[in-house]
């Protein structure tokens, strides 16, 4: 089984999780009302499944759906719209059957609080995040949508998870008690100094970008790394409000044990975080 994440036509219903066998494709199609058309969706891979038919038959324009397919499938914006109930299931896996919808994905639209949007310029490698948070999903992709088409020489948009004022509150504490971290001054280490990363890829290439200064704090979901070496490699790692582990990353980063490494903290308890068995 996998788990989808099906999307209404209906703004008053909510989009919901819902169980399905990849190869039960009748199932697919009772969802979206016809036989099936994919449409590949970036940031993070994921396809969204619709009605092949679905203009023919006059089906009803799903906002909810285009909005998402016009941010993460730039190709789509403003050319092209989803009609009818649709389903966004992961990447295929190597049998090439449908995995569950991407979990960076199910937590942005289920299981976040406040958005933000952000925008990428061909000409910089680093995304530009808008002081403006919402909290409401919806509200978040259509305003990030009028703006990549109103500033100029942005290329992409994105909707991220705004840090909570709690976790950015804790990881602050947890860092000026740190007698490294509180000495930073160039820049100095304040509660503004969180860059969230939004994908085990993009966590790794800030890392291994290198030579960052002393209380550069990186943050991938609940998962904090703060450096405390100038121009090092050496990471307060905090979990669950604890600050457990100094660790080097970058040799981590080159021999490909990064994600596995960032999903085996992610999995792991309290306790199992203050034992270092993870």
């Amino acid at each position: 089984m996998i788990t989808v994440i099906v999307i209404p036509v209906d703004p008053g219903q909510p989009i919901r999780f819902q169980q399905l066998e990849p190869s039960d494709i009748d199932a697919y199609q009772q969802i979206v009302g016809g036989n099936l058309q994919i449409v590949g969706l970036d940031r993070p891979p994921a396809g969204m499944y619709l009605n092949e038919s679905g203009k023919l038959n006059r089906m009803r324009v799903n906002h909810r759906a285009t909005t998402l397919m016009w941010v993460h499938n730039s190709a789509f914006r403003n050319r092209d719209v989803i009609v009818g109930p649709a389903l966004i299931v992961g990447p295929p896996n190597r049998h090439g059957d449908d995995t569950s919808a991407p979990q960076d994905l199910t937590d942005l639209l289920l299981h976040t609080e406040r958005y933000r949007f952000q925008l990428w310029t061909g000409g910089d490698s680093r995304w530009a995040s808008d002081p403006e948070v919402f909290t409401d999903w919806t509200e978040a992709y259509r305003y990030a949508l009028q703006q990549v088409e109103t500033q100029e020489d942005a290329q992409e948009v994105r909707v991220v998870a705004e840090l909570s004022d709690e976790l950015r509150e804790q990881w602050f504490k947890l860092g000026i008690e740190n007698p490294w971290i509180s000495s930073a001054d160039d820049p100095p280490f304040t509660r503004n100094s969180f860059v969230g990363c939004y994908s085990v890829e993009e966590l790794a290439e800030r890392i291994g970008h290198g030579n960052w200064a002393i209380g550069t704090a990186l943050y991938y979901r609940d998962l904090c790394f703060i450096n405390q070496v100038e121009g090092g490699d050496e990471w307060l790692t905090i979990r669950h409000g604890i600050p457990f582990e100094s660790m080097t990353l970058e040799p981590s980063i080159e021999e490909g044990r990064f994600a596995p490494l960032v999903r085996r903290l992610l999995a792991a308890s309290k306790e199992q975080c203050q034992q270092l068995k993870y």
